[in-house]
């Protein structure tokens, strides 16, 4: 059997790379200015997000941490410190009593509402100011791409 070629084109290795390097410093980035701001983590902020997207502010544990790319298992931590700061609570899903939903709370709503513009003036200072319309509608269609590939479909 040939030995498989996983050379890849110059340019798309400097893309990948510079890529891995700004995700990281984006995260450490937004991460910080949430900690100092808000005392939340960037993690704490998505999942707020997430629960604040959802119909009537909740849901299952499962969906929660399918929406974080997070493990269930890990996602309890996440969730006992969301309990622990008020800022959501579990609730036995009336339907299927086996079921956890997370609940966003309204010191988690407004948690939430203090901590987006911090949020939105670093993405728009670190991200967004550095690429035209064409240039973020062309690296949406890749990470679309991308995440469709890798994502589970959804059941």
């Amino acid at each position: 059997m040939a030995e498989e070629d996983l050379t890849m084109p110059r340019k798309h290795e400097v893309a990948w790379r510079q890529w891995l390097r700004a995700h990281a410093l984006l995260e450490r980035k937004l991460d910080g200015d949430l900690r100092t701001e808000h005392g939340l983590n960037l993690l704490t902020y998505d999942a707020l997000v997430q629960l604040s997207e959802a119909p009537e502010r909740r849901l299952h544990m499962k969906d929660l941490a399918e929406a974080l790319v997070y493990s269930t298992s890990g996602l309890t931590r996440i969730v006992d410190n969301l309990e622990r700061s008020g800022f959501a609570r579990r609730e036995v899903d009336p339907n299927n009593r086996r079921a956890t939903l997370v609940v966003l709370t309204d010191e988690g709503f407004a948690t939430l509402e203090a901590a987006w513009r911090t949020h939105a003036r670093g993405v728009r200072d670190h991200f967004t100011r550095h690429a035209t319309v064409a240039q973020v509608t062309a690296i949406a269609d890749v990470f679309r791409k991308v995440v469709n590939d890798l994502e589970p479909p959804r059941s």
